[in-house]
């Protein structure tokens, strides 16, 4: 048997924040996989569950990961709660983050084990996502992993556009983490991109491109980011710490913070239409407008408002509810 006292500090501590998800749980704990040698450890956190989620992840635990895993159970707090609660039980120089419905593809703890061992210590790093429906197998051949390390978040933002930028797919560095507080528990939505947005020039970012690494999985189940008042709690919430002064802008990036939260705006409005509520919409466009032109976020600045005569001419494209405004 291993003498756990004698291992190294894991380089990456992957913690796996899990509400009700007994039917998937297993699964997000397989698929880490690894051999129990001290370069990891896995920590669930099942978050006040009241199916049968803490004995399918202690199962899967057992069966995968012996003494390099271990489940932690708490009383329900979100997603962010859950999250901090596994980086305070973890002992990891970095801190990967996994979603209980998602699961790493093969190969993906060495390649994130090699990334993190070679050049500059990133503050945060992306994972090249691949979206899935339930069930869907995933075709694994997407070449070779590329490096694209920037200056910090938001430089990865501009150069890398078509990246993910989640929980579900992001490492933090942990004493990035634990300066910044890790997630904010004020809202279940967008506290991702708030402590994303916080840790903008905390240092180097790094983004492992080309093969998908994190299988991202589309369902019909219960997800905070298909509930619109969330979506625009997490983004007024994010308004409201950039105007008191919580998110930097390096001065290498220019406009890029307005250009992110321009982003982030756009997706809400988008929302807003999506579920109904017209008029939102428009007073997001309207709030957001100064944001869009100093930013030059011209995609949207003519786009957005048409968004109801372009659900008629492309409903595929351009989800919209017509029952009601407002």
């Amino acid at each position: 048997m291993t003498d756990l006292q004698s291992l190294p500090k894991p380089t990456v501590s992957v913690v796996i924040p899990a509400y009700n998800r007994a039917g998937s749980i297993g699964r997000a704990v397989a698929s880490v996989g690894g051999k129990p040698d001290g370069s990891y450890e896995l920590i669930v956190v099942d978050d006040g569950s009241t199916d049968d989620t803490v004995t399918r992840a202690r199962e899967a635990v057992e069966i995968h990961h012996g003494t390099a895993g271990r489940v932690v159970v708490q009383e329900n707090g979100g997603p962010g709660a859950a999250r901090n609660r596994g980086a305070a039980e973890a002992s990891g120089d970095y801190l990967a983050f996994l979603d209980s419905d998602d699961f790493w593809l093969p190969g993906t703890l060495q390649t994130c084990l090699d990334a993190l061992r070679e050049g500059e210590a990133p503050a945060l790093v992306f994972l090249q996502t691949v979206d899935i429906a339930e069930g869907q197998p995933v075709d694994e051949a997407g070449g070779q992993t590329e490096q694209i390390r920037t200056a910090g978040f938001l430089e990865a933002v501009r150069t890398v556009p078509s990246t993910r930028y989640g929980s579900c797919n992001v490492i933090v560095r942990r004493d990035v983490f634990e300066r910044l507080g890790g997630f904010t528990r004020d809202v279940t939505c967008s506290e991702d991109t708030d402590l994303f947005m916080r840790a903008a020039d905390a240092g180097p970012c790094l983004v492992l491109s080309g093969a998908p690494l994190v299988a991202h999985v589309q369902g019909e189940g219960e997800r905070l980011t298909g509930s619109f008042p969330a979506v625009l709690r997490g983004f007024e919430f994010m308004l409201d710490q950039d105007r008191a002064g919580y998110y930097p802008d390096p001065k290498t990036s220019g406009a890029l913070k307005d250009r992110m939260l321009a982003q982030c705006a756009v997706h809400t409005a988008l929302g807003a239409f999506a579920a109904g509520r017209v008029g939102t919409a428009y007073r997001l466009y309207l709030q957001n407008l100064p944001r869009m032109v100093r930013s030059g976020y011209w995609r949207w600045l003519l786009r957005l408002p048409l968004v109801p005569a372009l659900a008629l001419l492309r409903p595929a494209s351009y989800r919209m509810r017509w029952k009601k405004a407002g």
